[in-house]
């Protein structure tokens, strides 16, 4: 049995390796085009500034290692130029001369390309982040220039990423992005965290700018906006990237209308001995159905152990349970600075017009409050509003991580609202509340669903609201530092005091700092006979939407 592997980064090397371990005898070819396998590209902006100083600390294994502890013979700096598929062999190219290689199985984890727009193309001082080649470049572009000022085009993870690591090092970064907001996973007003968090530390934010042309000044590289023109010293486009499907396609493999090749539950393509995953496929979408397609290590190296168990067991006569990819939900994280922000699930963005679907936002701390150095993990979890199902959430600031998880778990196994009110999580001070702010979100879901209280959203004020009456129910003193426009100010401890001054006739929206004394006082309200909602998330979500970035 012969297997030739096409990609030696995270779903590849993981299949070699796997596959080595189930079949001591098989023999397993690793062709990759570039000058190293199973590199960490998730590590390389930490590398940029130093946080990883040992450049050797980015090869999780080496062409050596391959060799020598499984037996894989690695054909680094080589091209698979075409695939015959009745005659099953690739042909290959490498340095010196063209040849081909016999397969009784191919499995093809080619990635993605990064995408550079044709005015980018070519140009000396302009560069992607994606391998370990790429980051050497700039790292010398940056000494040989004695680099000041770099511009990052592209709001994502790897964009956020290489922004905070040149930031690190004392330059100067622009991160410019098309959208109006970083971190595509995220709606808008939880991404205003990120972008507070940037401006704090001194990154430059364009949105809504995206990048028309690039050209030399002499060695600096002028960069044109729809508001001018910029000079930078070197710039990094971080603006995504699409699946490296060519050779799949050429091949005649199935792929769908966006390039991705398309699998089957066991990563088997249209050709039954050509498997593929990673970057470059189409997966289920477990949440809503259908498909999607997510560029993440995490899901690549589940698909390799689902995609080597099946050929295990079909064609090397393993004794396995095989379980089909069930898809990915895209859970991720990035830190920016001191907080992190992470997501799971599908967005408002991505919903909108496919579920009637609503949020709620709340600001917990991350630990027991009166425990030292507590701070805050801001908190959105959509559902939907007829089976408040779980479809989404996304957190933003200390320990984010921690609850996204948690959600994750719970979505994979689509736990309900409930389960989130009664999640028992480890507790002590310096490490969670009594009741984590995962519990509070399950809990305000089920007092929504009980109908213990209705809510209002920061961006419904002007319009579902503007004919109610706005009440902040904070003390004078909160009040008088920050409150929003149109609300009177009329603190909990003496609300039923001032029962009388009220209009029963007139909805009322109330809030506080974060909505918890909101809540309590809608339910006092509601005792005597009022139509009250309560801003979900208070104050610091409204203000927080409305950050001039």
């Amino acid at each position: 049995m012969q297997i030739v592997i096409v990609g030696g980064v995270a779903g590849g090397a993981a299949c070699a390796a796997r596959l080595r371990r189930l079949d001591e005898n098989t023999k397993i070819t690793i062709i990759e085009k570039g000058p190293y396998v199973s590199f960490a590209n998730c590590g390389l902006p930490y590398f940029l500034s130093g946080v990883i100083a040992d450049r050797d600390n980015l090869f999780v294994a080496d062409k050596k290692l391959f060799e020598k502890r499984f037996n894989i013979n690695v054909l680094d700096n080589t091209t698979v130029t075409s695939i015959n598929r009745n005659n099953k062999y690739v042909n290959l190219q490498d340095k010196e001369k063209t040849f081909t290689l016999n397969y009784d199985v191919l499995i093809l984890s080619p990635g993605s390309n990064a995408i550079v727009p044709p005015f980018a193309s070519g140009i000396d001082g302009v560069f992607t982040l994606r391998t370990v080649p790429d980051v050497d470049a700039i790292k010398a572009r940056i000494k040989s220039r004695n680099a000041k000022k770099v511009l990052v085009v592209g709001g994502g993870f790897i964009g956020l990423e290489c922004a905070e690591n040149l930031n690190h090092i004392g330059i100067e970064v622009t991160l410019a992005e098309g959208a109006p907001q970083v971190l595509p996973p995220f709606d808008f007003e939880m991404a205003q965290f990120v972008h507070q968090e940037l401006k704090a530390h001194g990154v430059r934010l364009k949105l809504n700018s995206p990048i028309t042309g690039i050209s030399h000044d002499g060695d600096i590289l002028k960069a044109e906006f729809k508001d001018g023109t910029f000079l930078f010293d070197a710039i990094i486009l971080a603006i995504g990237g699409k699946p490296n499907s060519v050779l799949a396609k050429e091949a005649g493999l199935s792929l769908n209308d966006r390039g991705f090749i398309k699998v089957n539950d066991f990563m088997q393509t249209s050709d039954p001995d050509i498997y593929a995953l990673g970057d470059a496929v189409e997966i289920n979408d477990p949440l809503l159905g259908g498909k999607t397609s997510i560029a993440l290590a995490g899901p690549a190296n589940k698909q390799a152990r689902v995609l080597c168990s099946h050929l295990a067991k079909n064609r090397l006569n393993k004794d396995l349970q095989v379980f089909p990819y069930k898809g990915a939900m895209g859970a991720s994280i990035v830190k920016v600075f001191g907080i992190e922000a992470a997501s799971v699930g599908l967005n408002e963005r991505s919903l909108k017009g496919k579920v009637d679907c609503d949020a709620v936002w709340l600001h917990p701390n991350q630990h027991a409050g009166y425990y030292p150095n507590a701070a805050q993990c801001h908190l959105k979890v959509i559902y939907d509003k007829k089976s408040f199902k779980l479809l989404g959430a996304q957190a933003v600031g200390s320990e984010a991580a921690k609850r996204i998880e948690i959600m994750s778990a719970y979505l994979s196994k689509n736990g309900s609202i409930d389960d989130l009110a009664y999640h028992e999580q480890v507790y002590a001070p310096p490490f969670s509340s009594a009741r984590d702010g995962i519990n509070y979100a399950g809990c305000i879901l089920e007092n929504i669903r009980d109908g213990l209280v209705k809510t209002a959203r920061f961006d419904e004020l002007n319009t579902r609201f503007k004919d109610a009456i706005f009440i902040d129910v904070r003390t004078p003193d909160e009040f008088k530092q920050r409150h929003i426009p149109g609300f009177i100010n009329l603190p909990l401890d003496s609300l039923r005091q001032n029962l009388n001054t009220l209009n029963k006739d007139k909805e009322i929206v109330i809030t506080c700092a974060v909505g918890i004394r909101g809540y309590n006082a809608c339910r006092i309200l509601n005792a005597y006979g009022f139509k009250t909602y309560n801003l979900s998330g208070g104050v610091l979500t409204y203000f927080t939407a409305n950050f001039k970035a």
